[in-house]
């Protein structure tokens, strides 16, 4: 878990090693808005092809105009991810080890992967019939945390103290849960981590918009100025898109994990109960 959370941190400091990059990006861009008034009468000329066409078949501007419609949203998610710049890049890779995250926190976190069920009554009998062996493979074939604490009381077992055993079985179920806490901590760091580089790549974006500015020495066509700062900002929308599903899973992960901890104090303390109290009155 150190190790993703240190690779996240590198890319995170790799982006702020790519800022000049990114401010001469943004005074490329300016240079592409020329091209705006080529494509202008580019349009105008399509217009003109599109009514001749009209006029011959309309069935024929129909299928033609349908066609860029099937593709638009599509594209329009290429194009914000291209002005995004470099940023959008670490944007996806984050919300690719959030999705990872959450995927194997939904798979794993089940019921019977902490206490199965059946499972206390089984471990019960056999203990009872003296079948230390059968508690054993029970407890190997389960690969649950209830498995692992009745592993702890195995070791135990010659123990006449209620008290200490009940210590020794809480102490290996708390560590259990302390362990799976930590593996949904990627989870908060994505939610955490995600606005932030968001709004980095927007305050970059800002400064290479400004800084063409200054290198023209005037304002200019304000629209242009817009446009940059819109883009900038598309940075700043993709880190909340992660960041907000990445919170709402994170919360999720824990309320559930937290009624999985009382669950297991339960069974827990009923094992300890049924199987030392009783048989060492």
């Amino acid at each position: 878990m150190y190790r993703v959370i240190s690779a996240a941190f590198l890319l995170f400091v790799s982006s702020v090693l790519v800022i000049p990059a990114f401010a001469q990006d943004q005074a490329a861009e300016a240079a592409d808005e020329v091209a705006l008034s080529d494509s202008a009468t580019n349009e105008v000329s399509a217009e003109l092809v599109t009514d001749a066409l009209s006029a011959i078949d309309p069935d024929l501007v129909e299928v033609d105009a349908a066609a860029p419609g099937e593709k638009t949203a599509m594209d329009q998610w290429i194009t914000w991810f291209v002005q995004g710049g470099r940023t959008m890049i670490f944007l996806g890779l984050l919300s690719i080890l959030g999705l990872g995250c959450a995927l194997e926190r939904f798979t794993y976190m089940r019921v019977y992967r902490v206490v199965p069920v059946g499972f206390s009554e089984k471990v019960i009998k056999l203990w009872k019939q003296g079948d230390i062996e059968e508690v054993r493979e029970a407890c190997s074939s389960s690969k649950s945390m209830l498995a692992r604490v009745v592993e702890t009381m195995l070791e135990h077992r010659d123990s006449t103290d209620y008290q200490e055993v009940k210590m020794f079985a809480e102490d290996k179920a708390s560590r259990e849960l302390r362990l799976e806490n930590r593996k949904s901590a990627m989870l908060s760091v994505v939610a955490t981590l995600a606005p932030l580089l968001g709004l980095f790549g927007t305050i970059v974006g800002l400064l290479g918009a400004f800084t063409t500015v200054a290198a023209v020495g005037e304002m200019g066509d304000p629209a242009i100025l817009a446009d940059d700062i819109s883009k900038a900002l598309i940075t700043t929308v993709a880190g909340l898109a992660i960041a907000m599903p990445a919170l709402f899973i994170h919360n999720i992960v824990r309320n559930r994990l937290e009624l999985y901890a009382v669950i297991l104090e339960e069974e827990v303390s009923d094992l300890v109960h049924n199987l030392f109290v009783k048989t060492n009155p």
